[in-house]
Order: C-alpha cells, then structure tokens, then sequence
C-alpha cells in the first residue's frame, strides 16, 4: 500500500504542479490582451473577459487542493486553540469528514450538472466553449482534493500527522 499511496500522489501533485502554473500563465496573457485592447480605442476584444472567468474558476478549484496539501485552507483556527492536542485530533478529524462530505455532494451534483450540459450541448456565450469543460475543472478540484483529504484523515488517526498544530514560530516583520 505505500507504494500504491505514493504513486497516487505524485500523480495527483504531477497534475497540480502542472496544470497550476498552466492557469496561471492563460490569465497573465488574458489579462495582459485586456489591458492592452482596451488602451487603444475602440478595439476592446470582448472574449478575453469571459475566458478570464472561465480560467479564474479553475484556478480556484485546482487550488483547493494544494491548499488542503499545504495546509493553507479556511479554518476555524481561533476556536480550536482552546483545546488540548487530544481534542484537536478530534476536530481535525471531524473537519476532514464534513469536507469530504460537502466534497462528495458537490461531486455528484456537478456530475448531474455536466450531463445536462452534454444534453443540451450547452455553450457558453461568446467563445461558444462547451460549459460541460468550462464547469468540469469543479468535479476535478473536488476529486483531487477528496484524495487529498481522504491520504490526510489517514495519517490524521494514525498519528502521523498532527491537526492544528500549535507552533512556536511567531510572524515578524524583520
């Protein structure tokens, strides 16, 4: 199984790490052609709007999971400082599952919602894109980061890996 499991991720990372940067790049460039056609008059290019859009979400659903990686994801920090260690395992664990509940919910309606799409053959409106790969990037970022969070509730209850870890490094301003 540990190979299996690390073979697993790194195909999950692979795919972060390059998808990413990808996203990242195509909303430079968007934004970039944006700026520029709107400087000179009259030549607005009304597309770049709507695949900026389009490449904003997905960056927000593939990021999803390299925040659940990295630990950098909303949490209810303040309230669980209260606690000792043994309660915030507890926590940590509960928060996992009602993520990967909310995960799984939003998983399936989205898959129900891609079919519609596929139906109706579903376009969007100025690049004529299909919306079925315009909204596919949500089933995506749920199954990345449900992977995630299932590898992280793991080593959550085998003690491997601590949830809200109290740490002594303070921010400073040097």
């Amino acid at each position: 199984m540990g190979k299996e499991k690390l073979t697993f991720l790194r195909i999950v990372e692979a795919i972060e790490s390059a998808i990413g940067p990808l996203i990242l790049v195509i909303i430079f460039g968007d934004v970039f052609m944006q700026v520029i056609s709107r400087i000179i008059p009259g030549n607005a290019i009304s597309w770049t709007v709507e695949l900026g859009e389009i490449m904003l979400g997905a960056l927000i659903w593939f990021g999803i999971s390299s925040g659940v990686k990295s630990n950098s994801h909303v949490g209810f920090d303040l309230v669980v400082r209260a606690v000792n260690q043994k309660w915030k395992k507890y926590l940590g664990i509960w928060n996992i599952l009602v993520f990967l509940v909310y995960l799984v919910l939003l998983g399936a309606f989205t898959v129900q919602l891609l079919q519609y799409y596929q139906k109706l053959d579903s376009k969007s409106t100025i690049l004529r894109v299909s919306m079925f790969y315009v909204r596919l990037p949500i089933l995506l970022g749920c199954i990345m980061t449900s992977i995630r969070l299932i590898f992280k509730l793991v080593n959550v209850i085998r003690g491997k890996e601590l949830m809200y870890e109290s740490s002594s490094e303070t921010v400073s301003l040097q």
